[in-house]
């Protein structure tokens, strides 16, 4: 969806694709969303019919530009990924024996000693996280680990022609953004499982050499003495030695496993009892994560996070409305002329579809918002997007703009939306200097008027029509006015 997204809203997709033939997908998608979801027994939805519409342009797309399918190739998830890291891990961990004395077994420099305080640091280190964060719903940002990826792998793309530049771009940015989620969710499971197979792979290995070769358990140090490292071992290992119903040792016979007191004693018993302790504090927990991180990979992978909200995905859903969309603008104290007026009307075309349906109310004259009356429920349908418009010339205040904005809230009106238009402002500046300093002010005082009203505001220039700058602070408002709807 995300490279289906990106190329449709580049001016390459008119090169590729005629406006007709992309109409005709829609409603076969829509065709087939319907018939699918019937023969499954469940409800059509419109993710439903998103996913399906962007896999026929997609299709369609790729068969006719070669370099737009490579390049949606080269993005997509190879699952040998996620095989190789643990089997690298099960491998370094069989080995790691090789790195220190294969007949002597230091208790105090175990391998296995190091996995155990390495993995207990990493469950404090996501305790903590989990602790710390904050759940915002849609936060899909990518972190360190995922963005240190993106960019180690971004050479791996060829740098595609200057026409399809832009796009390609684009879509980078995007899907490393949207993608975060899910991408954490993988990571995640490869890590886990990677961690506890390194476990699983140096306690194979060190019961495979224990076949060929004695080891001998024994200690050494600078600064400890027996009594140190009897605590230090004991507060380890004692539950785990309770577990195997075997005694374990006291000072007395810690000191005498000393390297400069003798040759130690046959490590098995030792051996026994720091297995368990890794089974039962690294295998067994870093298994338990990654299932965990699986599900959570399967559950993003069939429903991957994406706002319907965003305008691509308004406008791509208008052939699946059974109805048009219906927006209401409230004008107050403003009256816009012909080209700002034709200019929202192509941007809530744009929005929306362009069978969308406009209804424009009379101009609010100033004093006159107390006898404001919304629409009767059974007069009209109801409405998608509500807004009222106002003047970036106009100063806001609260005893007549506001009163108008708490009055429609009043009467449970959860899909309202505030725009204010620029040009007649701008108009009245002219270019000077001073202007865009002018502006800015003007602008922050709106945009905190409505934020004291719990509103987020657009303001545009109408009459050139600013399609990014009203997507995107539309987009923001249709996602509040969803969640004042489900309050409601």
């Amino acid at each position: 969806m995300i490279w289906v997204r990106a190329l449709e809203r580049s001016e390459l997709v008119g090169k590729l694709i005629t406006d007709e033939e992309r109409a005709q997908l829609a409603r076969t998608a829509a065709e087939l969303t319907r018939w699918q979801s019937a023969g499954q027994g469940v409800a059509a939805t419109a993710e439903a019919f998103v996913v399906q519409r962007a896999i026929l342009l997609g299709t369609r797309i790729g068969e006719k530009s070669a370099e737009a399918a490579r390049l949606f190739q080269r993005l997509r998830w190879r699952p040998w990924l996620g095989l190789l890291a643990p089997l690298l891990a099960l491998l370094i961990g069989a080995l790691a024996e090789h790195i220190v004395d294969r007949h002597r077994l230091n208790l105090l420099a175990f391998p296995l000693l190091a996995l155990i305080f390495w993995n207990l640091a990493i469950y404090l280190w996501l305790l903590l996280r989990l602790l710390r964060r904050q759940p915002v719903a849609g936060t899909g940002k990518p972190g360190p680990l995922h963005s240190a990826i993106a960019r180690l792998g971004a050479p791996l793309l060829r740098k595609p022609r200057a026409a399809t530049a832009q796009w390609h771009e684009d879509f980078i940015r995007d899907w490393i953004t949207r993608s975060a989620p899910l991408t954490r969710a993988r990571l995640a499971r490869i890590l886990h499982s990677s961690a506890a197979l390194l476990a699983i792979g140096a306690v194979a290995g060190l019961y495979l050499r224990g076949l060929l070769f004695e080891y001998r358990a024994g200690w050494e140090s600078t600064f400890l003495d027996a009594s140190m490292v009897h605590a230090i071992l004991s507060t380890l290992l004692q539950p785990f030695a309770s577990l195997l119903a075997q005694p374990f040792p006291d000072v007395a016979q810690i000191a005498a496993l000393r390297w400069d007191r003798g040759d130690g004693e046959n490590a098995a018993a030792w051996i026994h009892l720091y297995t368990l302790a890794v089974l039962l504090l690294v295998i067994l927990p870093r298994l338990l994560l990654a299932a965990i991180a699986w599900l959570r990979e399967r559950a993003l992978a069939r429903h991957f996070p994406l706002s319907l909200d965003d305008a691509y995905f308004r406008r791509a859903l208008t052939t699946w409305r059974t109805a048009p969309a219906y927006v209401r603008v409230r004008p107050y104290a403003y009256t816009p002329d012909e080209q700002a007026a034709e200019g929202l009307r192509r941007l809530i075309r744009q929005q929306f579809g362009d069978d969308v349906q406009l209804h424009v109310f009379p101009v609010v004259a100033f004093g006159d918002e107390d006898t404001v009356e919304t629409p009767k429920a059974e007069a009209s349908p109801r409405a998608d997007l509500d807004i009222v418009l106002f003047n970036l010339a106009a100063t806001p205040e609260p005893e007549h703009h506001g009163v108008l904005l708490d009055r429609l809230q009043a009467k449970g009106n959860p899909r309202l939306a505030v725009l204010v238009d620029e040009s007649a402002y701008r108009a009245r500046l002219g270019t000077p200097a001073t202007a865009a300093q002018r502006l800015g002010e003007r602008r922050q005082a709106w945009t905190g008027f409505a934020a004291a009203r719990g509103l987020i505001l657009s303001s545009v220039d109408l009459q050139t029509g600013d399609r990014a700058a009203f997507e995107q602070a539309l987009s923001g408002q249709i996602a509040a006015a969803d969640e004042r709807v489900h309050a409601h």
